[in-house]
């Protein structure tokens, strides 16, 4: 989910998810939810130094920092509960219930729960919530991810058009507008949108951009500063993005509030360890000595640590999931303008000696969408239903007619694609392409991403170039819309995601109606069919559905990836097995 490569309905079921099932030769979870595990102890969560990229809930949009802070310090209206049901409902959090509207997702109406509180004492009011949406609409806030104002354009453009940038900046007649959208009357808060919004709730429970904020916090650094309504608070006054921090109970936090199907809070406190790489982080979890057997990580297994962890004792240690991402290539459709071209890319492209490059079985498998298995409404995308997974230069070559574009492939510089890339590079030339890859440093200014965005690719010419996924919560919307939809003429960078300048009434009117539908399978269906068209049009290439591949130590217990969590372990469940166990 990039950040998007890169990262999630109240009365509306989250219908239709399809994961693979949880494998491990001995899985840590008891029945989730409930308090079914043992209290106390210290967990210990391992990541590795320079992911993170802020804690203030503005900034947040990486599934595995919405994964642990929605759980330890952070809730919202309405959250997803801890459960291997792969269809969740969200519920209610600090609103007493998942929401009102009468007017078909328009309009949506949540009364806060009385006596929830901030960690200092102070309640938590329907103002906070207001106060704290509006720092969504602020990009200097949200740290450059954009993730208020890309889903907020779509649902209150009259907002953003009328010049409102968050609380610090906004002209009065634009606060003025915000205001006539989403207001408090007490403990209840109102939202006002243009256009329907029928998976809100949903939305508010995947993302924070509608979690509460205490305006008297707001002090202008608060980047890796955390103000706490959950069980737990940071001890540290900021988090340290390259060391970690840690988190012990908060005393203001009441669990009467609360419910232990989103929260059961079991360890006594959790310290977040950063490290120098993930191979430091996998020989420790391996080792399984001291303290580390209370740890985990949300990282997937290396390749090279695969022969160390698939057989004996320290496979029951592991667990296989379905991952929301996917990984793709984009075709950028200003240069590559010849519908055949495109498809002979598709059909030419080797994904099994791709995924083979990415660390083989384990790591995914062959997909057939930008879509991932593990989002409501799934459907495989009919366009590359017969392509041969290790490719078919003959087929590609006929589409071609005996042509042999020139094409420059595009990717970051890394170990892992530096070994894509010759599999890429050989594919196409079987089929009678002129390949040129073009590697992008990791320290290039702007970055990868960043030029890639960019319509003119930073002034270079780029034809294809590796991309990646994932959904904001589980819901077509949320992959099809950013990806598929047309920028806008004057765009000169990629709006959302869609980085290859992909552009198709049809599709375009496909993704408005489905925007539009207030039945979540309805809504599902359409954003399909644009999928679907957009596929046969060759906006893109699928490539992989990607699994996760998790270690944790022996004395872990209740670990569980989940709808909730992204499918990263969820911290809701997580806990320290007794001494006995």
């Amino acid at each position: 989910m990039n950040k998007r490569s890169i990262a999630r309905l109240g009365a509306i079921a989250v219908a239709g998810v399809v994961i693979t099932a949880l494998t491990a030769c001995g899985a840590s979870t008891d029945e989730p939810g409930g308090n079914a595990g043992n209290a106390g102890g210290t967990v210990t969560y391992l990541g590795v130094a320079g992911q993170w990229e802020g804690t203030d809930p503005a900034t947040v949009y990486y599934g595995n920092e919405i994964a642990s802070l929605r759980r330890l310090v952070y809730r919202g209206l309405t959250a997803l509960p801890i459960t291997d049901d792969p269809n969740p409902v969200p519920v209610a959090d600090l609103a007493t219930d998942t929401g009102t509207s009468d007017d078909g997702g328009l309009t949506w109406t949540f009364t806060i729960k009385d006596d929830v509180k901030w960690e200092d004492g102070s309640p938590i009011t329907g103002e906070d919530f207001i106060y704290g949406l509006s720092r969504s609409f602020d990009e200097t806030l949200v740290n450059g991810t954009g993730v208020g104002v890309t889903y907020l354009s779509s649902y209150a453009p009259s907002v953003v058009d009328a010049g409102y940038t968050g609380p610090f900046t906004s002209s009065d007649d634009a606060k003025a507008v915000f205001d006539e959208h989403f207001f408090a009357d007490g403990q209840t808060v109102t939202y006002k949108f243009d256009n329907a919004w029928g998976d809100f709730p949903s939305a508010a429970a995947g993302l924070f951009t509608t979690d509460p904020y205490q305006a008297s916090f707001d002090d202008g650094s608060t980047l890796w500063e955390i103000n706490s309504n959950g069980p737990y608070m940071m001890e540290e006054d900021e988090f340290d993005g390259a060391l970690g921090a840690t988190f012990v109970r908060n005393p203001e936090y009441d669990a009467a509030t609360d419910s232990t199907d989103l929260r059961e809070a079991l360890p006594d406190q959790f310290t977040f360890e950063f490290v120098a790489d993930s191979d430091v982080l996998f020989q420790r979890l391996v080792a399984d000595a001291g303290d580390d057997k209370t740890a985990f990580a949300d990282a997937n297994i290396p390749a090279t640590f695969y022969s160390q962890v698939e057989t004996g004792a320290i496979a029951e240690r592991t667990l296989k999931s379905t991952s929301p991402y996917t990984r793709f290539l984009f075709i950028n459709s200003l240069t590559v303008t010849d519908p055949d071209v495109r498809r002979a890319l598709a059909v030419a492209l080797n994904k099994e000696g791709m995924i083979q490059a990415y660390g083989g079985e384990n790591y995914g498998e062959p997909s057939s969408s930008i879509v991932s298995k593990a989002v409501s409404g799934f459907e495989p995308n009919p366009a590359f239903a017969d392509d041969n997974p290790a490719g078919d230069p003959d087929a590609a070559k006929e589409l071609l007619g005996g042509a042999t574009p020139e094409i420059t492939v595009a990717y970051a510089i890394s170990p892992t694609n530096e070994k894509l890339i010759p599999v890429i590079q050989q594919s196409f030339e079987a089929a009678g392409f002129i390949v040129k890859p073009l590697g992008i440093a990791a320290d290039a200014v702007p970055g990868y991403y960043g030029q890639m965005g960019a319509k003119d690719k930073n002034g270079q010419k780029v034809d294809v170039f590796l991309g990646g996924w994932a959904a904001d919560w589980p819901a077509m919307s949320t992959v099809v819309v950013p990806i598929l939809r047309s920028n806008p003429a004057d765009a000169e960078s990629g709006v959302g995601f869609n980085y290859g300048f992909y552009s198709n009434p049809e599709v375009d009117a496909l993704i408005e109606e489905g925007l539009a539908a207030t039945d979540p399978a309805e809504g599902a269906s359409l954003f399909a069919q644009a999928d679907a068209i957009a596929g046969a049009d060759g906006a893109y290439i699928p490539v992989v559905q990607q699994n996760n591949y998790f270690l944790y130590g022996s004395k872990i217990g209740g670990f569980l990836p989940d709808v909730a969590s992204s499918f990263y372990p969820d911290f809701g469940s997580i806990y320290v097995l007794p001494d006995s166990e």
